[in-house]
């Protein structure tokens, strides 16, 4: 028997009592990633959450609106369109027409590209040249009939369309017909106000007028009472002579008529063609009578 020493003895039992750990301090392998091995890109944190929209569309330019061209002095081709009561007549009185074909007028120069100007324009552009559209056209109204107001003013206004009013001086406060507030409205809105005479007699008549208080005095009268520039004339009934003439010349800067051409100038200054509009006339007969006819 191999003999130990008993102070070796002891140690050696000392050692056998401690519990074996396997180095607690040391770091548990990792496994070897290769070089060339890339990390996962990162995902962008996305900002707006909100549902993709449709692309916006351009919006179509609208149609060029045509250029206005300086027009005279001397002859212009301007149709002047002449109206009294807008609405429906039993009798088919050709003085009327009706508000469905009144509309239907307008619509229809709005698409065949007239532009109604006022009367002053037309007369600028004939005196000294002045800038109109390439199609113009005046709207005309004889005697201030109520349905101006009523029926013709608001689709006009609808289409951006001026007119002028030839007003019969002792009518404004007569029933049936429009009053000062009421003129004065379309003045606000571009219209323009002309003599129809004091009370609409045929100025030829033989004998017993006062053609001085039928032709000037109307004129004083409606400038007084609406305070409005009255420039120009319209004949009753689009009669005339040479005295009738004399004083329209004296007291206005230019007067209407009727008939059916549309040059007008200095040689019918007093008396500038006006076509009447009829009330059995549909779309196709009214632009059968203008000079830029486009009606199929």
């Amino acid at each position: 028997m191999k003999y130990f020493h008993p102070l070796i003895l002891i140690c050696y039992l000392l050692a056998a009592c401690v519990p074996q750990q396997a180095a607690s301090t040391s770091i548990p392998d990792i496994p070897n990633t290769p070089a060339t091995q890339t990390l996962p890109a990162r995902t962008p944190t996305i900002v707006n959450t909100l549902p993709p929209t449709e692309p916006v569309q351009p919006t179509p330019a609208s149609s060029p609106t045509p250029a206005w061209k300086i027009q005279g002095p001397g002859a212009v081709i301007c149709p002047i369109l002449l109206y009294h009561r807008i609405g429906e007549s039993p009798t088919r009185n050709e003085y009327y027409v009706t508000v469905e074909n009144f509309r239907a007028q307008m619509q229809a120069l709005k698409d065949w590209g007239y532009t109604p100007i006022p009367m002053s324009l037309l007369l600028q552009a004939m005196r000294e040249g002045a800038p109109l559209p390439e199609r113009p056209v005046v709207i005309s109204f004889d005697d201030g009939d109520i349905t101006v107001y009523t029926e013709a003013f608001p689709i006009m206004q609808e289409f951006g369309f001026v007119g002028i009013n030839y007003l019969v001086a002792n009518r404004l406060t007569a029933d049936g017909f429009m009053n000062r507030q009421q003129i004065h409205e379309l003045a606000d809105a571009g219209w323009e106000v002309g003599s129809h005479s004091y009370d609409h007699s045929d100025l030829t008549a033989p004998e017993g007028l006062d053609l001085q208080f039928q032709i000037s005095e109307s004129r004083r009268l409606l400038e007084e009472q609406l305070g409005l520039p009255v420039q120009t004339f319209a004949y009753p009934f689009g009669r005339q002579n040479e005295g009738v003439l004399s004083l329209a010349r004296r007291n206005y800067e230019a007067a209407v008529g009727l008939g059916p051409l549309f040059k007008q100038d200095a040689n019918n200054l007093y008396y500038l063609w006006r076509r009447p509009v009829k009330y059995e006339w549909d779309v196709q007969t009214f632009g059968s009578f203008l000079p830029w006819n486009t009606a199929p």
